[in-house]
């Protein structure tokens, strides 16, 4: 099986006297959780310079490691960082690194595609260097907003003669879903076949196209539901014109089990709305498991504490992340069983046919 982990953001045990917030938890009482939950395979987040020692202390003395971290980047401004980034992973011995990178170059213009490929080129370089697995992401506010975009970016990048590795997180997909406001944003709201490619129930869904391509090599998977809630309790901006600024939080998390009484936002919960997020997992775990030469390698459970995702809820965040982790190894285990009688369907079906008149 893929190596799984929690993402560093997502670590958070909150409840209704300490909501989820920005502020976070030491990074030794992050890694003790990770440890104690039995479910995760590592930790998912790049250290930085301040806590830097803390991460070294914390992986010898929890035995876990950190395998794969994110930033978000600005082009134009931040390519320094990008190399600053890379070697802190490497002193961690990271193998994966995804970048973000933001939809406005640092001067303000929208990135075209030929901007997104030197640029992936370039950081493709610098990680090989290092054996570090890069990857661009499936992203609101980044270049890759309209996901008609990412296939386009891949197939300039391979003619390279260059991998183009991705980060697939489909919850940036699947809020979109019946919301024409954001749909609009990403440029597709008069693009009915790409709002309907959205939804993973469809066989040439955006899930199946880029598995397709065999290019997702981490997949990140948050609980999301088809023109999900807003989040009214924290307000953010964005980088495209016409959406405003301080506007609530984008409904790209969705809690994987019921909430208590007030411990979430003043709506109802349903559970069917997650299962655009089930059925985009279920699609990565069986192309995973049909395909001996699959690219994934890792996937991280990506509840996280940011505005347009938990900040101010007040359930476990972090059990709830558990609760998916572990559902996603019962339906791996599930699957396998699945790709297991199929394989012995179809060995007595080939065993009885040879006999046949």
């Amino acid at each position: 099986m893929f190596l799984m982990a929690c993402a560093g953001r997502g670590i958070q045990p909150s409840s209704k006297s300490h909501p989820v917030s920005e502020d976070e938890l030491p990074v030794d009482t992050q890694f003790r959780l990770v440890k104690e939950a039995g479910i995760w395979d590592f930790f998912d987040r790049i250290p930085t310079d301040d806590n830097l020692d803390e991460f070294v202390k914390a992986i010898e003395k929890y035995d876990v490691p950190v395998l794969s971290g994110s930033w978000t980047y600005q082009l134009g401004k931040d390519e320094a960082v990008i190399t600053a980034n890379l070697q802190r992973a490497k002193k961690v011995d990271s193998k994966y690194h995804n970048l973000m990178v933001w939809a406005r170059h640092a001067d303000g213009h929208i990135l075209s595609n030929q901007e997104i490929v030197a640029s992936y080129l370039d950081v493709y370089a610098q990680a090989e260097r290092l054996g570090i697995t890069i990857t661009y992401e499936v992203h609101v506010d980044m270049w890759s907003e309209d996901v008609r975009r990412i296939t386009e970016v891949a197939e300039e990048v391979r003619k390279h003669g260059v991998p183009f590795n991705f980060c697939m997180d489909y919850s940036h997909c699947i809020f979109k879903i019946e919301n024409e406001v954001e749909q609009a944003v990403s440029g597709i709201r008069r693009d009915a076949e790409a709002r309907r490619r959205l939804d993973p129930f469809n066989d040439d869904s955006f899930c199946d196209e880029w598995l397709a391509q065999n290019m997702v090599h981490w997949t990140q998977v948050r609980p999301a539901a088809p023109n999900g809630p807003r989040n009214w309790l924290a307000f953010e901006s964005g980088p495209f014109e016409g959406i405003g600024n301080d506007r609530p939080g984008r409904s790209i998390q969705y809690p994987f089990r019921k909430p208590g009484p007030d411990e979430w936002l003043d709506t109802d919960w349903h559970a069917y709305k997650l299962s655009c997020t089930k059925e985009a997992l279920r699609k990565v775990i069986d192309d995973y498991i049909g395909n001996p030469d699959s690219a994934m390698r890792i996937m991280t459970i990506d509840n996280i504490n940011l505005s347009a995702y938990g900040v101010g809820w007040k359930y476990n965040m972090y059990e709830d992340s558990c609760e998916l982790g572990r559902y996603v190894r019962e339906l791996y285990a599930e699957r396998m069983a699945v790709a297991a009688a199929r394989e012995q369907a179809g060995s007595a079906a080939a065993f009885i046919n040879q006999y046949r008149p």
